[in-house]
């Protein structure tokens, strides 16, 4: 069996997000400057908001591995390493998708048949498991085909098991 190993970090890079994000820090560091403003004070609070924002935004991160016998991937800082083994998965699919359609948006969410974990782009990986569906954002989709292929190949000399 080929010994292929796809690993994949991602992070909200939208400019879109970046400049949404800008343009609400600067309307609060207006009012900071406003002379009509009349406490300073009042402004802290929405600053340090703006701030953990903006922190948040830096620290997510999408981080997916599959190698020749399991499917790991974490979402920081909100959901801690998640492993498969290949025995446990039913099933992988490489998917095109609209997650503003399906999904309502990126991140992590639910369209109440099951999971998703993207920050952006149109392919993903869905993962079935006995118990479990979900989905897991990529912006490398012919590396996940290589992925997905080592597992159907795993499948095959298992015998599906």
């Amino acid at each position: 069996m080929a010994t292929y190993i796809f690993k994949e970090t991602q992070r909200f890079s939208q400019l879109w997000i970046w400049v949404l994000l800008a343009f609400s820090a600067g309307i609060v560091l207006f009012s900071v400057f406003n002379p009509y403003e009349s406490n300073i004070n009042d402004i802290w609070i929405p600053l340090g908001i703006i701030g953990l924002v903006f922190l948040l935004f830096l620290s997510l991160s999408l981080k997916t591995r599959i190698d020749s016998t399991s499917l790991s991937f974490s979402y920081f800082p909100f959901i801690r390493e998640r492993k498969y083994s290949f025995q446990d998965i039913v099933a992988m699919e490489l998917k095109e998708y609209n997650s503003l359609w399906e999904y309502g948006g990126w991140g992590i969410r639910y369209n109440f048949e099951y999971w998703a974990y993207n920050t952006g782009g149109r392919f993903g990986i869905i993962v079935k498991t006995k118990d479990k569906k979900f989905l897991i954002g990529t912006h490398q989709p012919e590396e996940a085909k290589k992925a997905l292929a080592m597992f159907e190949e795993y499948k095959s000399q298992n015998h599906g098991s």
